[in-house]
Formats: C-alpha cells, sequence, structure tokens
C-alpha cells in the first residue's frame, strides 16, 4: 500500500506547494543550470525543496489526491494523513529526528521548533528527470620547445621544423637540409648578382630621364594654359521670352479607400484578454478531482460577491481542478485579497502561482 510519504513526494513534482494539515507544507523553488568552475561541471535546472511549518491549514490538496489514488473516502484520506502526522510528531518527541526518504531529515531544536533538512540530492523538476552533472575535462597545456643545431661558430642554413611536445612525445626537430646544399646555392647567387645589379641600374637611369623630361614639359606649358583659360572665360546674356504655363486640370486616378471602423466592443475584449494573461497569482480556495464540486465552491463563490471567481483546469500532468476566487498580477495583491476571502467565508486559501 502506498504511504503518506510516497502521495506526497508524487506530489511535489505536480504542485509548487503540498500543506500537511497541523503540521507544516513542503515548497519547492526553481533554480536553473549552474556551472561550477572549480570541478569543471554543469549541473541541470531543479527544484529544490524547503518547509515551512507555519503553512498548516488544509486546501484539500492531499487528501483528494490520497483519496483518488486509492479509490478511498475523503474522510479516510484525512484520517490517514491524520495518522501521519501524530506518527512523525512522537517519533521526534522520541529521538529529535525523523528521516521520510526521498525528502529529508526533521528535528526538533531546543525550543520544540520542527526544522527540515532536505536531501541534497533532491531534484523535483520534472523536466530534469534522468539528468546527472556534467563533468567536463580539463584542458592540457601543449608545451612548445624548439632544438636549434649550431656548427662551426655559425647557423647553417637549414630548415628546422618545430614540433609541438606533449606528455606522452619527446619533442623533435627534423633536419631537412644541410650545409652542403647551402654551398651550392651560394655559388649559383654568386654568379647571377652581377645580372642583377645591371638590370637594376637600368631601370633607375630610365626612371631619371622620364621624370626630368616630364616635369620640364610641365613647366614650359603652366603659363600659357592659364592665360588661354582665362581669355576664353566670357559671360553671355540672352534675353529669353517668359513662357507662361497654364492651369492644367488633374484628374484624381485614385480612388478613396472606405474608412474600416473598428468597433469598441472588439477592441475592449482583445484589451480584457491581454489584462487577463498577465494575471500570475490566483487565490485557491479549494482542489477536486469531481467538476461538480468544483462548480458548486464557484458558486458559492459568486454569490459571495467574487465575481472573477473561476475554475483552473488541470495541465497534462496534473490531476486536481482548482477553485480560484480571483486572479491577480501581483503577490501582495493576491495577499490582500485572499483575507477578505478568509473572512467572508472562513473558507481556508492558498496562492497558487501560474
Amino acid at each position: 500500500m502506498t504511504t503518506v510519504q510516497n502521495h506526497i513526494k508524487e506530489l511535489l513534482f505536480e504542485q509548487d506547494c503540498v500543506v500537511i494539515p497541523d503540521f507544516g507544507g513542503f515548497v519547492t523553488n526553481f533554480d536553473f543550470a549552474k556551472i561550477n568552475l572549480i570541478n569543471c561541471s554543469i549541473a541541470p535546472p531543479q527544484k529544490w525543496l524547503a518547509f515551512n511549518a507555519l503553512l498548516k491549514n488544509d486546501d484539500g490538496l492531499l487528501s483528494n489526491y490520497i483519496a483518488k489514488e486509492e479509490n478511498i473516502s475523503i474522510s479516510r484520506a484525512n484520517l490517514k494523513v491524520k495518522i501521519f502526522v501524530e506518527n512523525t510528531r512522537e517519533y521526534l518527541r522520541l529521538d529529535n529526528t525523523y528521516t521520510i526518504d526521498g525528502l529529508g531529515t526533521f528535528s526538533q531544536n531546543d525550543e520544540e521548533k520542527i526544522q527540515f533538512q532536505p536531501k541534497s540530492t533532491n531534484n523535483f523538476y520534472g523536466e530534469s528527470f534522468g539528468m546527472e552533472n556534467i563533468f567536463l575535462k580539463k584542458p592540457e597545456l601543449l608545451k612548445n620547445e624548439l632544438q636549434v643545431i649550431q656548427k662551426n661558430n655559425f647557423i647553417s642554413n637549414t630548415t628546422i621544423q618545430q614540433v609541438f611536445a606533449t606528455d606522452d612525445r619527446e619533442p623533435m626537430a627534423e633536419v631537412l637540409e644541410d650545409e652542403e646544399v647551402y654551398s651550392s646555392r651560394k655559388g649559383r647567387f654568386s654568379r647571377v648578382l652581377p645580372y642583377i645589379y645591371g638590370i637594376f641600374g637600368s631601370v633607375l637611369l630610365i626612371s631619371a630621364i622620364f621624370l626630368y623630361d616630364n616635369q620640364k614639359e610641365n613647366l614650359s606649358s603652366l603659363n600659357p594654359f592659364q592665360a588661354q583659360s582665362i581669355a576664353q572665360l566670357t559671360v553671355r546674356r540672352d534675353v529669353k521670352e517668359s513662357i507662361v504655363i497654364a492651369p492644367t486640370k488633374i484628374e484624381n486616378k485614385f480612388k478613396e479607400k472606405p474608412i474600416v471602423e473598428t468597433k469598441i466592443e472588439e477592441f475592449i475584449k482583445t484589451k480584457n484578454a491581454i489584462i487577463d494573461s498577465d494575471k500570475r497569482f490566483f487565490i485557491i480556495t479549494g482542489s477536486f478531482g469531481n467538476e461538480k464540486n468544483a462548480k458548486n465552491l464557484l458558486n458559492t463563490l459568486k454569490n459571495k460577491g467574487f465575481d472573477a471567481a473561476e475554475i483552473i483546469y488541470p495541465k497534462r500532468n496534473e490531476k486536481l481542478m482548482k477553485v480560484s476566487a480571483g486572479g491577480f498580477t501581483n503577490e501582495l495583491e493576491a495577499n490582500e485579497q485572499a483575507i477578505k476571502v478568509v473572512n467572508s467565508m472562513n473558507q481556508r486559501t492558498w496562492i497558487y502561482k501560474k
């Protein structure tokens, strides 16, 4: 038979808050993936668990879930939860500690207040199921070494190929040419050198003559060109007849488009839909597996004046319908309205984040 502890663990994968009546409530908090630079690891996103001893009011979530899963009545489910709470308190009174597998350890301090230490490996984020920490291999630095061969007080004209050495391979330097090749190349280069000097001198001489002639030509034609340009500059004014352009009628070939009237009612509906989509905090007065019971509570809320009351149907991974007394964009406003609901209906409430 499934125990109350197992039902609590299953609910924590679906809900952010599970209240144990007259004992306390478990709350899950989302945390993004993290990178640990010390041990070079990446931790997946998770929902870590916390316990709040002040959440003692029964919202019916745990009892309804147990009744539906075990196919028993609500009163019998409430009795199972009550026995679980009494046993837990008895364990704490005798041993000061009590461990729930998969959740963590409860303890009692000197003031007889309940404290909770969650299990470090807990992750109630369903989308991270099966994911573990990823450890990255640290990069190894490459060692760069160069070996030079020296002979007869001068370095031979050799090409030294540099090889990067790792821990499992010794540094190497590969000689591709030797000193004899250098001597043969030097002899060929000394025979070609006079021809290179001759060609270089001829090019310089031709360039100097060309630049001198070009400069001389520019100096000789400079002043006559300017005088000729000035002589040709004359001002000529011609009197032209005035031309009168008669106005012509321009036909409007563009048809006017009819003005489309926007209905005010459609605009208001669209605006209200946008505003409603921003509501994230809902005052939950009860959770039900039966739609009829949920509608009964909904009608009661509306009769009490809570016109914004609605039924929040379960998501794909959820099983219970929630009856909300209203939705708000601000958590503070939701808490203030929740106090009014409690005073008006004497109904226990809790805030649901969507």
